[in-house]
């Protein structure tokens, strides 16, 4: 293969008089979408909007039209469709380059450019760890390498069992619900079921404010497709999950971090942050927090509500853990105390079933339900039936509520085991969290050491974990690791964190001869 060079020219921006190519009759009974299409459309075979110029974003002409937002969209979806027009991260939408060029014209490789992925550009607007969750997924399959990396369920702890029992004996009286297609929003029984599981919560809803995705990653992406535009801003904390830094960077936002202590968000620096700035919403983990297993305090929570309310900023709660916790009393939701809509509570059965059945759900207002799922069926017609009409038999069978209990016991067993691992193979001076449920233990590492050096350390003993900086969208986390104690067996767990030991002595040992001479050295002559 030849090396790849670049033949990307400039995109011209379009004026935003672009309203006057499109002429609109409101008394007409042809939908306005089909007005707006049919008008590009004879601009761009009429050559009057060139090839590579840049359109308007969806938001920006339904201004300049007086129109609804999911209008343009319906239109730009059309002429896509029909290879008129092409959208592209970071760029926006523009008119498709023609198709009728000639040989000489073609660009001097031996593969199309698309088969080389993103131009460096592209994939530096995604951060310096764009790959990390791909590479970890991988890694985890390695077997002889004991991860400590993923978060995700232990296998032996998947309800297999169960899901076979549902599949044989209800699966064929169920052809329709099962293997048929399902409402964009999901099956109704499902959601019927989340919402009376959620009440139980202290969540006000009912089955019309829960919107069935295809994991929380769709929903992540589809709430910030929903809200950003590029060069939008968007609060998170610091540090915060991995996943939802790259899809709000991928779509050209820009991310905003909030500190964050062991009581979870710091609330009181966010106030000065949304008094100077304009972010679309705010994205948050307030229950067993993705990487630091904090609990957003009960004061914070009544505060950071306030200021959603002040400034009217919405705030999108991640929450795939809330039901795996280790005490008495489960915790409560930021979405039980929003009484005034601003809260988006998204979460998962990833974590609490299956990752491999791809159900995850979306509690919001109705309006926001009924707009986002316009959004969804775009990319996602629907999420797959028998996934969803399996947990719906599992809840309706009221087997969920075991499984989770015993979830709740044999992680719980794994956290205590981790940490008497690090308590008895680590060397003094790491500060581990103290989680009450979740995955994962968030370890400040000893003295000046770095992660990135333990890792590669690591390494030579073939144990896997995630080290902090991905998750800090300020450039920190140097000295910070997330140990997952949930997918790996106890065995592993116990010999992970020993070779983690073996290799942070190595590392301390290498050291001290330098340190001790430097203490000579600095040893006054007698």
């Amino acid at each position: 293969m030849r090396q790849r060079t670049s033949n990307r020219q400039p995109i011209p921006a379009l004026s935003k008089t672009i309203h006057t190519l499109i002429q609109l009759d409101r008394s007409s009974s042809q939908p306005l979408y089909r007005q707006i299409c049919e008008s590009l459309r004879e601009a761009i075979l009429s050559g009057r909007l060139a090839e590579g110029a840049r359109l308007p974003t969806e938001r920006a002409l339904a201004q300049q039209l007086n129109i609804n937002r999911t209008t343009v969209m319906n239109a730009y979806n059309e002429l896509t469709s029909e290879g008129l027009i092409e959208g592209h991260v970071g760029r926006g939408t523009i008119v498709k380059r023609s198709y009728q060029c000639a040989e000489d014209d073609l660009p001097d490789q031996d593969m199309p450019s698309w088969l080389f992925g993103m131009d460096e550009e592209e994939q530096a607007a995604l951060g310096p760890d764009a790959r990390v969750l791909g590479e970890m997924t991988a890694q985890d399959g390695q077997k002889e390498i004991i991860s400590l990396a993923l978060g995700a369920p232990a296998l032996d702890l998947l309800p297999t069992e169960q899901i076979r029992q549902i599949v044989s004996s209800g699966l064929a009286a169920a052809q329709q619900a099962a293997l048929g297609y399902s409402p964009v929003e999901g099956i109704p029984n499902l959601r019927r079921a989340i919402a009376a599981r959620m009440r139980k919560r202290g969540v006000a809803i009912d089955a019309q404010h829960i919107l069935i995705l295809s994991g929380s990653t769709q929903g992540i992406g589809l709430i910030a497709r929903f809200l950003l535009n590029p060069g939008d801003e968007v609060v998170v904390e610091v540090p915060t999950y991995i996943g939802a830094v790259q899809a709000f960077r991928a779509l050209g936002a820009r991310v905003i971090g909030v500190p964050t202590d062991h009581d979870g968000m710091r609330v009181d620096l966010l106030e000065s942050i949304l008094a100077r700035r304009t972010p679309r919403f705010i994205y948050t983990l307030p229950t067993f927090h993705n990487p630091t297993g904090a609990n957003l305090a009960p004061e914070r929570k009544r505060r950071l509500l306030q200021l959603a309310r002040r400034y009217q900023i919405p705030i999108l709660e991640d929450d795939p853990y809330g039901e795996v916790y280790f005490g008495e009393k489960e915790p409560q939701p930021l979405k039980a105390l929003d009484t005034h809509g601003h809260v988006l509570y998204l979460s998962t059965y990833s974590k609490i079933l299956a990752p491999g059945l791809r159900v995850a759900w979306l509690a919001a207002p109705e309006p926001v339900i009924e707009r986002l799922a316009l959004h969804k069926q775009i990319f996602d017609l629907n999420t797959n039936a028998i996934s969803q009409w399996i947990i719906s038999e599992l809840i309706q069978r009221n087997q969920l509520d075991s499984h989770l209990a015993h979830l709740r016991q044999q992680y719980h067993k794994k956290r205590d085991l981790m940490l008497d691992a690090i308590a008895r193979y680590w060397p003094e001076g790491s500060r581990i969290s103290l989680p009450q449920g979740g995955f994962s233990l968030w370890c400040r590492l000893p003295g000046d050491m770095r992660a990135r050096t333990l890792l590669r350390e690591a390494t030579q003993e073939q144990v896997a974990f995630m080290i902090g900086e991905p998750f800090h969208v300020d450039g920190g986390g140097h000295q910070y690791v997330r140990l997952s104690f949930a997918s790996p067996t106890e065995a592993h767990i116990e010999e992970g964190i020993q070779r983690i030991g073996c290799a942070m002595k190595r590392i301390q040992e290498r050291r001290q001869p330098r340190e001790e001479r430097e203490f000579l050295q600095r040893m006054p002559m007698v």
